[in-house]
């Protein structure tokens, strides 16, 4: 469990030694791969005639390890916290990441039981995990930590009977003092490393995670009290490298740099390979090993593995004002003088971080090659339990269409066209109701725009090549354009849909279908085993979806549901809206019918209302004709030509949305007044990993909770370039309460049995400059915080801005903060 990242530094650092973008982005280009074994004997390594790194898009990389995972049996809750942790630490440079998957050292064990608690008391807990994962005994016992520290000031929790890697302990101390605790964090592994003054292995690599929480955010020590961790000697072996020289010996306890020979018979030193460090590691021993009940010697062996957590608040010695007076001590080591070239003093975790921030604005992170095709053949093992195939490689834009053009080419290029004698380069418009024949006899190939019109024929067809359709309809609104999937099941067979659906959606589904004989279910599209039991528990012939869904921006496994659907002889009909062509093709990942809003992104303007319906299969084409021709429900000539002109700028729309949505997502998790933010392409959502393998974006929807309905509903009216209003992908930015709005046709009683709270917030967001949406929301928070609880709590950029010194305002407000957090929780 050791961790090998320097994350623990107090030190002025040159410039140099901190990442750049340069060195991140410049190999975004992939490099030649490298053959090498990951376990077995070899001789000492030496270099690699190629380039040993390739460079991999974030998300692919974390769907990959998620699906890695997969492969040994976890849970989805499960595999969330081994995905969480190892991201955590892939990202900050930290060994303590994937090379776990592909080594096998999460691999579950097949004797694990449940998770049992061996004594507990107000103030502290001992788990024995029962041979379950590492990382999520230990994540089990931090959140019980935190419980009782928030309700009694101190919380201790030991664990034993694990026998994986706990991993990066910074992950775990970041999580405890983001909730305004002090974390201890302390981890025993089997013997790797040799005491001062010795040649055979005692110790683990036994790290410690301390966290600290300061006005500016957690300061964060994750450091082994070893000089190298045993996955960055298994790294250095993958990679055919040289490990660094004086971090290990090897069986006659001389200094080597070779791997294999720490691994077979050698150990891992101490740290400063001195007293100081080996006490350290023994003080760890003692407290993750014989106080939490795990095994004392021949640990690796017994698989019975030790580790402590501690939380503190720090209220309980009377330090209200910790946090504040926290952020002053590191203030005066960041503005310390600095010796020469030195540029910045470091504040442990700082660098990693800094790493960590880098990757993400870059979308991609260097793998060494080896590890990366050894993941990728890991994951192409794993296969969902519907018997989905693996997914397209995420945040990629996969050519399509006959010529092999991106979305953005195709868009503005369609294939398709109509014979136009002066070749205009925009789109004709035939505003007409009728067409003359050709005599009395014949008929032409239009006779009444209810039936056929060249413009949204053109509308159709490009619609049709985006999502590789067989056939595409254009309807006078989304609405009309579901009605009329409703109209392919018949009287006494089921629909299945979810319980986070579109307000216009529930209502047709539960007021109007119903009428005629058709029974609906709703159930919750995140459980795949309700779903099976949901479709295969009537007459199922059709299921509805929607991913992300709406409001709460929740991920279906449209694969996994299709198959079940399928298996049943149901159809499957997405609501594409929110993410449309651009970032998400329903019909690839095994749906029937895709349904896309064009009031939405497609027009870009809301200037017009429609759907479309595309959809694969002759027959089925010819079912959704017939009822759209027989009802009257097409969309008019001059809407028609609206969306094809949206349609040109969709793209570059659309991205331009997404990039300023990320950045206020992210605003928003910081707030103090926000409790939950609902947003696909944060790496907190459950549905990240997923959604990364289903679509190529995030799209720009997100919303948000505060606990506090009025609180929202200032937020939301005090805003000036938000419109407040439903619909969303506009090019403006919009807001609403959904509860109150898009969603109000839902029965209160079943909003609050399905989880959609009053006090939620949802945002569309537009293509002004994101600082001044920022802005704008900051002033609506602080006006918020202020009429509803007295307190100003603005946070401009995710900083606080009450930093003057204390005093009785301070004490005051300290106390408002207070009530207002216990109304969250």
């Amino acid at each position: 469990a050791g961790v090998g990242s320097g994350r623990g530094s107090l030190a002025g650092v040159p410039h140099s030694s901190v990442p750049s973008s340069t060195s991140l982005r410049k190999s975004c280009r992939r490099a030649a791969m490298v053959p090498s074994a990951l376990f077995g004997s070899k001789a000492a390594p030496t270099p690699p005639s190629e380039p040993a790194e390739v460079s991999v898009p974030v998300a692919e990389l974390t769907e990959a390890t998620r699906r890695g995972i997969k492969t040994f049996g976890y849970d989805d809750a499960e595999t969330k916290i081994l995905l969480d942790v190892m991201m955590y630490a892939q990202l900050r440079g930290n060994n303590q990441g994937i090379i776990k998957v592909t080594t096998k050292a999460i691999a579950r064990d097949p004797s694990a039981g449940a998770i049992t608690a061996e004594y507990a008391t107000m103030l502290s807990t001992c788990y024995n995990g029962n041979k379950n994962a590492g990382m999520v005994v230990l994540h089990k016992a931090m959140e019980t930590a935190v419980e009782k520290a928030r309700d009694h000031g101190f919380g201790i929790c030991g664990t034993n009977n694990t026998c994986t890697s706990t991993g990066a302990l910074g992950y775990y101390a970041e999580k405890v003092a983001a909730q305004g605790l002090i974390a201890l964090v302390f981890a025993v592994s089997p013997e790797f490393v040799a005491p001062n003054g010795a040649m055979e292995p005692i110790f683990g690599t036994n790290p410690i995670g301390v966290g600290i929480p300061t006005e500016n955010g957690p300061v964060v020590l994750d450091m082994a009290t070893s000089a190298y961790s045993f996955f960055g000697l298994l790294e250095a072996r993958t990679a055919g490298k040289k490990i660094p020289h004086g971090v290990a010996i090897d069986g006659n306890g001389d200094i080597t740099e070779d791997p294999n020979a720490a691994i077979e018979g050698g150990a891992i030193k101490t740290f400063d390979g001195g007293y100081k460090s080996s006490n350290l590691a023994l003080v760890v021993e003692l407290l993750a090993g014989p106080l939490v009940g795990a095994a004392i010697a021949d640990k690796m062996s017994e698989k019975n593995w030790g580790n402590l957590v501690i939380a503190i608040d720090p209220k309980l010695l009377g330090q209200a004002e910790f946090e504040k007076r926290a952020a002053a001590v590191t203030a005066r080591v960041k503005a310390a003088k600095k010796m020469p070239g030195v540029d910045e003093i470091l504040l442990p975790g700082e660098r990693g971080d800094a790493f960590a921030a880098e990757v993400k604005r870059n979308g991609c992170i260097n793998v060494e090659a080896n590890l990366w095709r050894d993941l990728q053949a890991l994951a192409a093992e794993y296969v969902s339990p519907a018997g989905a195939p693996p997914p397209a490689a995420a945040g990629k834009r996969t050519p399509g269409g006959a010529n092999g053009w991106g979305i953005a080419t195709r868009l503005v290029h369609p294939e398709s066209s109509v014979e136009d004698p002066f070749m205009a380069t925009a789109p004709p418009l035939y505003q007409t109701a009728t067409f003359a024949q050709p005599s009395a006899t014949t008929n032409g190939p239009y006779d009444y725009t209810r039936s056929g019109n060249p413009t949204r024929d053109l509308l159709e067809m490009q619609m049709a090549e985006l999502e590789g359709a067989t056939r595409g309809f254009a309807f006078s609104s989304g609405m009309s354009a579901l009605m009329t999937v409703t109209r392919l099941v018949r009287s006494g067979e089921r629909i299945v849909t979810g319980e986070d659906i579109y307000g216009g959606t529930s209502r047709l589904l539960g007021q109007v279908v119903p009428k005629v004989g058709i029974e609906v279910i709703n159930v919750d599209t995140n459980d795949l085993a309700a779903v099976k039991a949901a479709i295969d528990g009537g007459n199922t012939t059709m299921v509805m979806l929607e991913s992300p869904t709406n409001p709460r921006l929740q991920i279906t496994d449209i694969r996994a549901i299709s198959q079940m659907a399928h298996a049943k002889g149901a159809l499957v009909c997405v609501d594409n809206s929110i993410m449309a062509p651009v970032f998400q093709s329903p019909l690839d990942l095994g749906a029937d019918i895709s349904m896309t809003s064009a009031t939405k992104f497609i027009s870009g303007h809301s200037d017009l209302t429609g759907g479309i319906l595309t959809c694969r299969g002759e027959q089925l084409a010819k079912d959704i004709y017939f009822h759209q021709n027989a009802e009257g429900t097409l969309l008019g000539p001059f809407d028609c030509w609206l969306a094809l002109r949206g349609l040109k700028t969709m793209a570059l729309r659309m991205e331009k949305q997404q990039a300023n949505t990320m950045v206020i997502a992210r605003w928003l998790e910081a707030h103090p007044l926000v409790s939950k933010v609902n947003y696909p392409g944060l790496e907190s959502n459950v549905g990240y990993a997923l959604h990364a393998s289903q679509a190529s974006g995030a799209g720009s929807i997100l919303s948000f909770a505060t606990g506090n309905v009025e609180l929202s509903k200032i937020v939301v009216e005090e805003t000036k370039l938000f419109k407040i209003t439903v619909s969303f992908g506009n090019t403006s930015s919009l807001i609403s309460l959904p509860c109150f709005m898009s969603h109000a046709s839902i029965p209160p009683e079943i909003r609050a049995a399905r989880g959609l709270p009053d006090d939620l917030v949802r945002i569309s967001t537009g293509i002004e400059d994101v600082e001044d949406l920022i802005d704008d929301l900051d002033k609506a928070f602080v006006l918020a915080s202020n009429t509803v609880l007295g307190v100003d709590t603005g946070v401009k950029n995710g900083s606080a801005k009450n930093g003057a010194p204390g005093g009785a305002r301070e004490e005051e407000l300290l106390k408002r903060i207070a009530v207002l957090e216990a109304q969250l929780k």
